[in-house]
């Protein structure tokens, strides 16, 4: 017979309101996690990656032919996350099955089932078209993305933002800024810097770091912020009078070097910062970059609260698991 305190335990995690997290196992998709969990949800996370542990955590891998509809009926999620997408790899198909398939079937498996669960689509800045500084793009600014990256992002919300017109779906849209943080992926500005820092720490050395093209301002988002928006909006009341759809920022436009140096001043580590006239990242095609929040801080009671030195704090500290040497000496920078 169960104890009082292991009864009272059992209770409220039978009372835990349960999430399912679509590409939890990626870089937004763990801050995602991290902070359901922090939250009291019980998770888990649909992936397509086999052998992958993710403590607290439940883990379904998805077949090829895996259908939604049947997984949430299993789990009967209060809330569905998509945290799926496809950045870094520019082949066509691949954007496209994560960046549009996915959010359709999504979508479609809700209406299928039934359910009420709220499902938050992760949206992405690079779905808008260029404004000209020093303009801050909110939710009804033209939505005419500049690369195929961002158009594939943009039709994956067309099609989410267009399952709710025939049907009384309980969705929202979070259009996330240059979301930074620990866990980047390499082949990101901050993930590369941080390598060749982490490179230089082992080695008793100093890092080059290298940027590309002409400098860019772009809004750059503590992924902790962003995994504090989808819980503000996964109970939040939504308005039926308009489109979803709030944007997630800092609210404040920085240069790639700024965000670089920041990060690099916190290592420690004596570096130098050079450039390159080649054509610059995913990004290109958009010189300026700041997100208007209004919409999610009035709605959704949302702000921003991590300055970019936490930030760069954090992912340092993340990756060397000690206190970085050096961190209250000064800048560094050659």
């Amino acid at each position: 017979m169960p104890t009082h305190a292991s009864a009272r335990s059992a209770d409220v995690e039978a009372s835990a309101p349960r999430a399912l997290v679509v590409g939890g196992t990626g870089f937004l998709g763990r801050h995602v996690l991290a902070g359901l969990a922090e939250a009291g949800w019980e998770t888990t996370v649909a992936t397509r990656r086999r052998e992958v542990r993710l403590p607290g955590s439940r883990v379904i891998v998805l077949e090829p032919r895996s259908r939604f509809t049947e997984l949430f009926a299993e789990i009967r999620p209060a809330l569905v996350v998509n945290a799926a997408g496809e950045i870094w790899r520019s082949e066509r198909e691949l954007q496209e099955a994560a960046n549009i398939s996915v959010p359709e079937r999504l979508a479609m498996a809700l209406d299928e089932s039934g359910g009420t669960a709220r499902l938050v689509h992760l949206g992405s800045s690079m779905e808008y078209g260029p404004v000209a500084a020093p303009a801050a793009i909110d939710e009804c600014s033209a939505t005419a993305p500049r690369t195929e990256y961002g158009r594939s992002k943009l039709i994956g919300t067309q099609r989410i933002l267009a399952s709710i017109e025939d049907h009384p779906l309980n969705v929202a849209v979070l259009r996330v800024f240059n979301a930074i943080g620990a866990g980047m992926s390499p082949s990101s500005l901050l993930g590369r810097t941080l390598e060749k820092l982490l490179r230089a720490r082992r080695d008793r050395g100093s890092a080059t770091i290298e940027l590309f093209g002409p400098d860019q301002h772009r809004d750059y988002v503590d992924a902790r912020d962003v995994a504090d928006a989808v819980l503000a909006v996964a109970t939040a009341h939504l308005p039926g009078d308009r489109a979803p759809v709030f944007n997630i920022g800092s609210e404040t436009a920085r240069t790639a070097e700024e965000v670089v140096r920041e990060l690099a001043d916190v290592s420690g580590i004596r570096y130098r910062v050079t450039r390159s006239a080649a054509p610059g990242d995913r990004s290109a095609g958009t010189d300026w970059q700041l997100a208007d929040t209004g919409r999610a801080r009035a709605l959704l009671g949302w702000s921003a609260k991590r300055s970019l030195p936490e930030t760069a704090h954090q992912i340092w500290l993340s990756a060397t698991a000690e206190a970085p040497t050096e961190l209250a000496r000064g800048r560094r920078s050659a």
